[in-house]
């Protein structure tokens, strides 16, 4: 089942990749490229 507010984002750290899902809120003020830099930063 496609979930229509869901990406995927891929991160490598070291020798580890990393498969994130990342779930969006139509009614978040946080943008996707916040979400994003704030997923890295942590």
């Amino acid at each position: 089942m496609a979930d229509k507010n869901a990406v995927f984002l891929t991160r490598h750290i070291g020798k580890t990749t990393y498969k994130v899902r990342v779930y969006l809120s139509e009614t978040a003020e946080e943008t996707m490229e916040d979400k994003i830099l704030r997923l890295i930063r942590n």
